[in-house]
């Protein structure tokens, strides 16, 4: 039971959603640095971001409905890039360094801005407008970072123009720096082209296999959606709803959608199989209509750019999901301390030998049940999904509505199916500690709300 009691816990994942990090854009930074006579004149960079985002990107902003992003399309996704990254000073921070000094950091000048497709890739491209004189030994540095979250970044690249400098660099994740020298270093010609890149290549791969799985389901779904516009053929309405299930059975079996939160609730407190089938259900259709609405929201009201727009609707519904969470543990934690509490003072005056079954709804062993399953439906299911939301609007510009939200019911049902069977397992559970001791029944109780409790904590500070 201990064994079982321990992989319950440390096989479940925390309260986030798989696809949410998917859709976080990771772009591919290269940079180009122009010099002459020992000097810095300008920094190219370029980001190359993914085939992934940029399907998503083409599916917003598309609108006439060609497949392509056109000149208009593409300026005002510019625009929006802009809005953002303007401000933040690019997400760019240079630096700049000469032998035994403290960096400086650089302010140059940001300018011609282009965003184009380029292989079926989204592209951005500008310029760091520099005058810097470059000292014997000195180093220049680059860091790539949103401290929002909105994207992500990998240097791949890193060339200096030939113009009187020798130089050595190195590469790691979203930083890079090149060491500038007068005279030839010993080093340079040894310096690997890109040392650090495997490294990241190997980290790359061991998320490519669930990335590829749901962008290959993303895919598939949306190209039932444009036979059934075009065919109209019930098979293939079928075919879109089993998709959508699968699709919802794989996303939820990665981290997401609180299957810790739902298995420590059950396991401490006395529910029945039917209880955990219902509130599993309720939580995927909360799940399923908060992304609705938000699609609406974003679809015929909001004006601006979406995955922006989309991280803040799930950071700020993530922070309300974590306070009825801390709330929920609080509540049941208080509950079950008077529940034991008054349990002891019966006892002294108890006639009848008789223990209280797992049914018993006196005062002293319920909780009130109707209260705490609807905060917690509400705290597991209110954090819209990406992925779903990403189906209802490629739905919705095709005109397919009914088979938009059909599907996405559908896949609801999906991440339904594996919440309940969290759920089924630690009922199970607690029934049979419940039946081979009293006191590893309280110990369970308390262990799984002060989990909740955590997960509440972790999500509010994350």
């Amino acid at each position: 039971m201990k064994k079982l009691f321990l992989l319950l816990f440390f096989t479940s994942y925390l309260f986030g959603c798989a696809t949410c990090q998917l859709m976080i854009p990771t772009a591919e930074v290269k940079i180009d640095i122009a010099s002459e006579n020992k000097k810095v004149t300008n920094i190219r960079m370029e980001w190359g971001f993914s085939d992934l985002y940029t399907s998503e990107i083409v599916t917003q902003y598309d609108k006439n409905k060609n497949a392509l992003l056109d000149k208009d399309e593409l300026e005002v996704i510019l625009k929006a890039k802009l809005d953002y990254l303007l401000p933040k000073k690019m997400l760019t921070q240079i630096k700049y360094a000469k032998q035994d000094q403290d960096a400086i950091e650089l302010t140059p000048k940001y300018q011609n801005f282009t965003l184009v497709m380029q292989n079926e890739r989204l592209v951005f491209f500008y310029d760091a407008a520099l005058n810097l004189d470059i000292d014997d030994k000195a180093m220049l540095s680059f860091v790539f970072e949103d401290d929002e979250s909105y994207f992500g970044f990998v240097v791949t690249r890193l060339s200096v123009a030939k113009s009187g400098l020798y130089h050595t660099k190195n590469l790691y994740l979203f930083s890079a720096s090149v060491l500038f020298s007068h005279t030839p270093l010993e080093e340079e010609s040894k310096q690997p082209e890109e040392k650090p890149l495997p490294k990241e290549k190997t980290e790359t791969k061991e998320t490519s296999f669930e990335e590829n799985i749901l962008q290959e389901s993303i895919a598939k779904i949306k190209s039932l959606f444009t036979s059934i516009k075009d065919e109209k053929n019930p098979l293939t309405y079928i075919a879109l709803l089993f998709f959508a299930y699968t699709y919802g059975l794989i996303h939820a079996l990665g981290p997401g959608h609180g299957k810790t939160i739902v298995a420590s609730y059950f396991l401490s407190n006395d529910k029945s199989y039917s209880k955990a089938l219902f509130i599993s259900l309720a939580i995927g259709v909360v799940h399923t209509f908060s992304a609705f609405l938000l699609t609406l929201f974003i679809y015929f009201i909001v004006d601006t750019f979406l995955a922006q727009f989309m991280d803040n609707a799930v950071f700020y519904t993530t922070k309300i999901s974590a306070l009825i969470i801390i709330a929920i543990a609080l509540y049941l934690i208080s509950k079950k301390f008077q529940a034991y509490k008054q349990s002891k003072k019966v006892s002294a005056y108890k006639f009848s030998s008789t223990p209280h079954v797992q049914t018993c709804v006196c005062p002293s062993c319920k909780v009130d049940k109707n209260t705490t399953d609807m905060a917690l439906i509400i705290s597991a299911g209110i954090i819209p999904c990406p992925g779903t939301v990403t189906i209802f609007i490629f739905s919705l510009s095709l005109g397919l509505y009914y088979a938009g939200f059909l599907s996405a019911l559908v896949m609801s049902l999906g991440m339904s199916t594996i919440i309940f069977f969290s759920a089924l397992l630690s009922v199970a559970i607690r029934r049979k500690t419940a039946q081979s001791s009293t006191h590893l029944k309280k110990y369970l109780e308390y262990a799984s709300l002060t989990l909740i409790l955590l997960i509440g904590i972790l999500l509010l500070f994350a």
